[in-house]
């Protein structure tokens, strides 16, 4: 038995050091090349290349290129580039849309106002809550523009400026939250950090202006890695991509499993599917959500690693994880990273100091449940437009559920202690991560896109999934 546990192990450990693509990056001669200008030449065009493979447009991609172009070959003048290149290409893409491209305008320059009067008045109330006077004003935004008439001027111009002020919130937020690190008053960093010119997702990727001048390449050697690792990474990622392509290809065209909207409507029409279907479509779901995440966040931190920031990955080895703390931290990396600086940090240094493990808990609470639905919610500004406050809100009661299952089961995988060398690698991994990944795919399906039910629909789902009918 001994020696079966010991080979597991080893098989283990041989998966996990596997690599489809060689660590260029440690190979001395090839660092040395991309340090050369024919080399920078050849890792740009490779790495257009991959941009256009993942189905950029032509367009798209030689804006990027060109951007990163001139910051690989005028690394001294990086700052600057990447502050003035995403105005540049907001200007280019909406010049034609004088209100679009002045709101667009608008919402920079009250984040360069906020972080520049917090800086100034540091110890008024501004300057010593700003990320509370930001989400707040956000807040207030959105109910104005649920108090306006519709079908008129403000209304529209209301909405609007939501649309436009959600994608810059929380890279406002950041620059905020920099306000106190050293240098601090470098502007060009946390306008190159605002809308960053390697794209995101509302979750800024990666985390503001502080965080990329540690991460920043400081010289020719350094730069020549770290592009390296952009180039690999986006390999990995067109990889990903044709994986997808295949297993959409094989679960759906060719084994026909039903996608799991198709599933939730069947059970909620009392027709669902039979039980190993369900099962199916759950499992299918889960596992392309993670490839889509892997997928889109790889893309964008491999951009960022072209422009000479040696950004973590936002998603690595969920799958191996043995903790419902570790999962999230793997799963989604930058998304935590958000919530723990805007929700977790602020309640747990401000309450409950005498008690660690409630104020634990209680931070937990206020970023995993509290912190993710704020996102979430303010992120679905058109499903609040269209159908009211009050019928957003009750559309949301499922993810609400969601998010409150997350927070607990992160504050109890943060209070369990677990002994050490817990029954080798069956008992000490195996068991533990499917655990913990069955946990994830269970509490995915009351956080499904494009699905709307009540809260006692998705509870009767999961219950169908194990024999209980109600």
């Amino acid at each position: 038995m001994a020696s079966k546990t010991s080979s597991l192990e080893s098989i283990s450990t041989h998966l996990a050091e596997f690599r489809l693509i060689p660590r260029l990056e440690t190979y001395p001669r090839v660092v040395a090349f991309a340090q050369t200008a024919p080399g920078k030449v050849i890792m740009l065009a490779l790495f257009g290349l991959g941009l256009r493979l993942s189905f950029f447009d032509l367009r798209t991609v030689l804006l990027l290129i060109s951007a990163l172009a001139l910051v690989t070959f005028l690394p001294s003048y990086r700052r600057l580039i990447l502050a003035v290149a995403p105005i540049g290409f907001v200007v280019l893409k909406s010049f034609r849309q004088p209100l679009f491209l002045g709101l667009n305008l608008a919402v920079i320059a009250l984040g360069v106002l906020l972080y520049l009067c917090s800086m100034r008045w540091p110890k008024s109330l501004l300057g010593r809550r700003p990320i509370v006077f930001l989400l707040s004003g956000f807040s207030v935004l959105i109910l104005l523009a649920c108090a306006a008439a519709s079908n008129t001027m403000l209304y529209s111009n209301l909405w609007n400026l939501v649309g436009i002020a959600v994608n810059y919130v929380w890279f406002i937020g950041y620059a905020l939250l920099d306000r106190n690190s050293k240098p601090a008053r470098d502007l060009t960093s946390e306008l190159a950090a605002f809308h960053p010119v390697w794209g995101s997702a509302y979750t800024p990727f990666p985390k503001g202006a502080a965080y990329l001048r540690r991460i920043e390449a400081q010289n020719p050697e350094q730069l020549a890695i770290v592009q390296l690792k952009g180039l690999k990474l986006l390999g990995w990622v067109t990889l990903l991509t044709v994986f997808q392509y295949l297993f959409h290809g094989f679960f759906d065209d060719y084994l026909r499993i039903p996608d799991f909207a198709q599933a939730m409507a069947m059970s909620v029409q009392g027709t669902p599917l039979p039980w190993h279907m369900r099962w199916a479509s759950t499992i299918l779901i889960y596992f392309e959500l993670m490839v889509n995440v892997t997928i889109w966040g790889g893309r964008v931190i491999a951009m960022c690693r072209m422009a000479g920031f040696n950004a973590l990955r936002n998603t690595y080895r969920p799958l191996y994880a043995t903790t419902i703390a570790e999962f999230f931290n793997h799963y989604y990396y930058y998304y935590k990273e958000l919530l723990v600086d805007f929700f977790f940090y602020p309640v747990f240094f401000h309450y409950w100091k005498g008690h660690r493990r409630i104020r634990t808990v209680f931070a937990t609470f206020a970023a995993a449940c509290l912190g993710s639905v704020f996102f979430h919610f303010t992120l679905d500004w058109r499903v609040i437009q269209n159908e009211g406050l009050w019928n957003a809100m009750v559309n949301y009661q499922a993810y609400f559920f969601c998010c409150f299952l997350l927070a607990a089961g992160v504050s109890i995988s943060q209070l369990r202690k677990r002994g050490p060398g817990h029954g080798g690698f069956i008992r000490g991994r195996l068991i533990p991560a499917v655990g913990v990944n069955l946990f994830f795919c269970l509490i995915s399906i009351f956080a499904s896109e494009g699905t709307h039910y009540p809260l006692v629909d998705y509870l009767r789902y999961v219950a169908s999934l194990f024999f209980i009918h109600f």
